[in-house]
């Protein structure tokens, strides 16, 4: 297959699978029964990654978030350091729910080490209950650290967006973002979706959406083992495009086989394949721009199809525990 995309804009890492809280509305529901059991990136894993990211896009945009909370991998500011000094120019950005953030005598303190060691801005989402008590402690860090900024009140209006690459423009921000499950909509950067499924609390599709989606030509994501999934909303290792290693690199898994099936199914609005066939997510901005696929062959359908169903296969055959997303979304379409 003839490779038509050009590199990614952007990169979702995930320094730890698990979390702190398990939301209600959450994929991480269709992985965990309850909060904790985390698994964790490796410095050695993290080098490898950012090595091979600076090869790909050295000036990418890079979220550290994904399946998890972030801030509980006790080697999280070290693995930072790692992609800063691999990619200089590479805006780096942290997702979190504050959960390490809750205490006013050692926020600042906390919240220091991560822009330390290369963190240009950090977003931290409050959830209740406890919003109110950890806004109230992240207004208490030392303005020395970091400017803080209420994300609807001081930044939405002015058309600012955490989402978007600055190129280096912001630095030392912290983000504080209200409870999006209170606030779902209000801004169309904060709005949820069905995480494929994942999602206990909104439907699946009854059938897949006729709709192409940009995710997968914009943005890689690599996870805590190094998995490249075909975007971050797939909680279930269900079309795993590669795993980077010394053998196969992060380029040639974006450039690969796996990707560029799957972007000839979107690109042709078909996302009869999982996790794509769950997903709710509409086609995303700027779509018409997406290069042009030749038109699918059933050997293609075949394809996309066999390499997103083994590991939910498997699942099921050996008895693995499934919750009641996955169970809910197998109802509607096994």
């Amino acid at each position: 297959m003839v490779t038509q995309v050009g590199r990614p804009w952007s990169a979702q890492i995930e320094l730890t699978e698990g979390c702190t809280r398990l939301c209600g509305y959450c994929g991480l529901n269709a992985i965990r029964e309850g909060k904790g059991d985390y698994k964790r990136m490796t410095i050695a894993l993290a080098e490898l990654v950012a090595s091979q990211m600076a090869e790909l896009n050295p000036e990418a945009r890079l979220e550290f978030a994904m399946h998890g909370e972030p801030t509980v991998n006790p080697d999280g500011p070290a693995i930072i350091a790692r992609f800063r000094a691999a990619m200089p120019k590479a805006q780096i950005m942290l997702t979190t729910n504050g959960a390490t953030f809750m205490d006013p005598k050692t926020v600042s303190t906390r919240v220091a080490k991560w822009f330390g060691h290369g963190v240009d801005f950090i977003v931290c989402d409050t959830y209740y209950p406890e919003r109110d008590e950890l806004q109230a402690s992240l207004r208490s860090i030392d303005p020395k650290v970091c400017s803080v900024k209420d994300f609807y009140a001081d930044l939405a209006p002015t058309g600012w967006n955490p989402y978007h690459n600055h190129h280096g423009k912001t630095g030392r921000l912290l983000v504080i973002m209200d409870d999006i499950g209170a606030r779902d909509r209000e801004h169309s950067s904060r709005t949820l979706l069905n995480h494929a499924g994942s999602n206990p609390m909104m439907d699946v599709p009854a059938e897949p959406l006729k709709k192409t989606c940009t995710n997968p030509f914009r943005e890689v994501t690599v996870t805590w083992n190094g998995e490249v999934r075909i975007c971050c909303m797939s909680w279930l290792p269900e079309y795993v495009c590669g795993v980077v290693s010394h053998k196969r690199s992060l380029s040639s898994i974006w450039y690969g086989e796996e990707f560029e099936l799957a972007r000839k199914m979107l690109q042709n609005k078909n996302r009869d394949f999982a996790p794509c066939r769950y997903c709710n997510k509409d086609s995303g901005s700027r779509s018409g721009l997406l290069p042009k696929y030749s038109p699918l062959t059933e050997a293609d359908i075949a394809r996309a199809q066999e390499i997103g169903k083994p590991r939910m296969a498997e699942r099921i055959a050996t008895g693995a525990p499934m919750s009641d997303a996955l169970k809910r979304r197998l109802k509607v379409i096994p």
